[in-house]
């Protein structure tokens, strides 16, 4: 990616030694006064007085601005009035050597173009296979049925013999052509069946579009979204295209989604899964089968081959979505040399990605500054769901930026923040945040709640800590395997409202187990990434570490993990053998989530699970005695604490730890760092720096310290 700007700052704050100016000289220069690029933008420009605005944006020392297009309805992209105000607020933010991103949508979800993209292309519309059931016992003699399906073109209709437990059993009797005008009539002989329907329509109706702004395209088709680029970003560069990769910096695109979650409150007449008519060919390409076989393990018990028909699906779903939406606009933005940046919807919770994405890190991948959203001020907090994910979300962002190699993460924060909030709960609420990854931020609303005193230190603060959190590399030893799998194996798409969990009891199981294990790995000190089984497969064992990016670690951590892939586990099982530490929550992973001998897989679980390097633990003290006693920390810090996080950050020669006190009281103690050299305590609230009296030994450097109710603070170490 071309970001020739950005690259230079990062590059400078690393260069060697010259004319006596060292690498902790820039590190200090760029600390005490970071540039726009690390400063925050609001998301808004008063049109009608661009140069006042921008004057009052410089006044609040913001790094620029995030804006759209100024009109919706019919003249949405179409006015030159509008194009006219675009150009002038683009304009007064060049002259002022401000930053602007734009935000491709006239609200939100991104994809609609205010509706244009779908205007005379209803086939680019999001699309459904809505899901209906009749179970019929039939006596002595053959019985006939008539069923109506629900309205809709039939793809799937089909007969189901049922064992005496509800299972389907042996190969289902398509009746597809059977259907006239939605209604099936058919002749069943005796037995227990199931007739099944999958009926295609649009998906519209209780999903985020209505709750929205209307009709929703279809991500995973290459020609609504190649359309929704054409009335959308073609414009943009029509229009502004000499700014682009100058004072255009990135284009932002928000909650796009798969729709088949619903979230609304009334219950829906069926549930669905997502649907795109070349998912037939997909599907058959990438598992030799045809996906009407696996269609109805998705909402029944097939037996055996239940999970991995499911998990084929899903991972099929999530790839797609990738490979279409997030990858046609990253490579539209590496084209015009701007940044593709935003955010998916409801991140906090296995069970929502299941349903929006199938997994959000295949998304994420090709983000090039992967993002949230945070609603409100709620510390700890990001949720505009029904369900707190608490630290995984920011925590799923970052660890996607670290094994993609992408520099810059974003928060788009504080939507419902007024200014009766102190600025330093905002201050606080962005600690967290960032000590978790995040280290660019966007905000939503704020910019007429506080004067300009209180942004200058938002953004002095904001841009201190974007700045010290992109130098050098993230490292961490502990991984968090992402355990989507073992939700998508007993997860079926209801026609409630997404956030009821208990819909599927075995998959909350599994999500509950994620997020508590992720706050407990940090609670104990030891920050991490999570891993999709992609980048597990991708990783190299060797050393005692499992490899990916520029990252290397050496305790992988398994929360609740009932299904894997077989490459997963042998390349788990080349891990230990290599002298990595596996630490098992609850459940062992004994379910194959891909084609192949189910004796083949748990001959090699067995074996995995007896090796010395495995620990078993099945409550949380144990686990936590486990991650306590497995690995060499980064920071051990006492008394111990659960309520310090902290991000170290490798420089070619030196170190950086920023640390967060997430209690309400003082933190006091010794903190002992895996680090050597020269050790600074360094305030991002004032830009100040002070030497740090420390102690070494046995490659540890302690230091005394304080950090004050919900701060943040910087231990750097110079040359070693």
């Amino acid at each position: 990616m071309r970001f020739a700007l950005i690259i230079a700052l990062i590059a400078a704050s690393l260069i060697p030694a010259h004319g006596g100016i060292t690498a902790m000289d820039h590190l200090r220069t760029g600390f005490a006064n970071p540039g726009n690029d690390y400063r925050a933008l609001p998301m808004e420009f008063k049109y009608d007085s661009p140069e006042e605005f921008a004057d009052k944006l410089v006044e609040g020392k913001w790094g620029g601005a995030h804006f759209n297009y100024p009109r919706g309805g019919p003249g949405y992209l179409r006015d030159e009035a509008g194009w006219d105000k675009v150009k002038a607020a683009v304009k007064a933010c060049r002259e002022r050597g401000l930053n602007v991103w734009i935000y491709d949508e006239w609200g939100y979800p991104s994809g609609r173009a205010g509706g244009h993209v779908l205007e005379g292309h209803p086939e680019h519309e999001s699309q459904g296979l809505f899901y209906d059931y009749k179970d019929v016992a039939v006596g002595r003699d053959p019985q006939v049925i008539e069923w109506r399906i629900p309205e809709g073109t039939p793809f799937y209709v089909a007969l189901c013999s049922l064992d005496w437990n509800g299972r389907i059993v042996g190969q289902p009797t398509d009746l597809t052509d059977e259907v006239k005008d939605g209604l099936l009539k058919v002749e069943i002989k005796p037995g227990s069946w199931r007739l099944i329907a999958f009926v295609r329509n649009r998906l519209r109706e209780g999903t985020h579009a209505v709750v929205a702004f209307g009709p929703y395209i279809n991500i995973m088709d290459p020609d609504a979204v190649a359309r929704f680029i054409e009335v959308t970003h073609d414009a943009f560069y029509a229009h502004c295209g000499p700014d682009f990769g100058k004072t255009i910096k990135a284009v932002f695109n928000d909650e796009v989604s798969l729709m088949s979650g619903y979230l609304k409150d009334e219950t829906q007449p069926y549930p669905a899964v997502a649907w795109y008519h070349g998912l037939p060919e997909i599907f058959h390409k990438r598992t030799g089968y045809d996906i009407r076989e696996c269609l109805p393990a998705l909402f029944n018990n097939v037996g055996v081959d239940t999970a991995r028909k499911r998990c084929d699906f899903y991972s099929m779903l999530a790839d797609q979505v990738g490979d279409t939406f997030f990858k046609m606009i990253r490579e539209w933005c590496e084209a015009h040399d701007v940044a593709s940046t935003g955010h998916l919807v409801w991140e906090e919770s296995l069970i929502y990605h299941a349903n929006f994405y199938g997994s959000v890190f295949p998304a994420l991948r090709e983000l090039d500054w992967p993002g949230i959203d945070v609603l409100g001020c709620g510390y700890g907090a990001t949720s505009g769901s029904h369900t707190e994910g608490g630290p995984v979300t920011p925590k799923l962002i970052s660890s996607a930026a670290h094994i993609y190699d992408k520099k810059r993460t974003m928060s788009e924060s504080f939507c419902f923040v007024k200014g009766t909030t102190p600025i330093e709960e905002l201050l606080a609420h962005i600690n967290w945040q960032w000590v978790l990854g995040i280290n660019s931020l966007t905000t939503l609303s704020i910019n007429d709640q506080y004067p300009a005193e209180s942004f200058r230190l938002l953004n002095d603060y904001t841009g201190r800590l974007s700045y010290m959190l992109t130098q050098g590399r993230f490292t961490a030893d502990v991984a968090v395997l992402y355990p989507i799998a073992s939700v998508w194996a007993d997860f079926k798409p209801t026609n409630r409202h997404v956030h009821h969990l208990d819909d599927n009891p075995k998959a909350k199981d599994v999500d509950e187990a994620w997020r508590a294990i992720s706050r407990e790995v940090l609670a104990c000190q030891r920050d991490f990434d999570y891993l999709d089984e992609d980048a597990v497969r991708r990783a190299k064992a060797s050393g005692g570490k499992l490899t990916i990016g520029k990252n290397g670690y050496s305790v992988l951590v398994l929360p609740h993990v009932t299904t894997l892939s077989y490459d997963s586990l042998r390349k788990i099982k080349a891990f230990v053998e290599a002298g990595g530490t596996v630490i098992s929550y609850q459940t062992l992973p004994y379910t194959r989530a891909d084609a192949g001998p189910a004796d083949e897989y748990h001959a090699l679980v067995d074996d995995l699970w007896e090796h010395k390097r495995v620990i078993h633990t099945e409550t949380m003290r144990s686990f936590r005695e486990a991650l306590r006693s497995s690995g060499a920390p980064d920071l051990v810090v006492t008394p111990s604490t659960p309520d310090v996080y902290y991000q170290h950050r490798v420089l070619p020669d030196g170190d950086i730890f920023f640390l967060v006190n997430n209690s309400t009281e003082p933190a006091t103690g010794d903190f002992a760092f895996r680090a050597s050299g020269k050790a600074e305590v360094w305030n991002p609230l004032t830009g100040e720096t002070f030497p740090a009296e420390a102690s070494k030994k046995n490659g540890m450097t302690t230091l005394k310290l304080t950090l004050p109710p919900r701060s943040g603070r910087f231990v750097v170490f110079g040359a070693r």
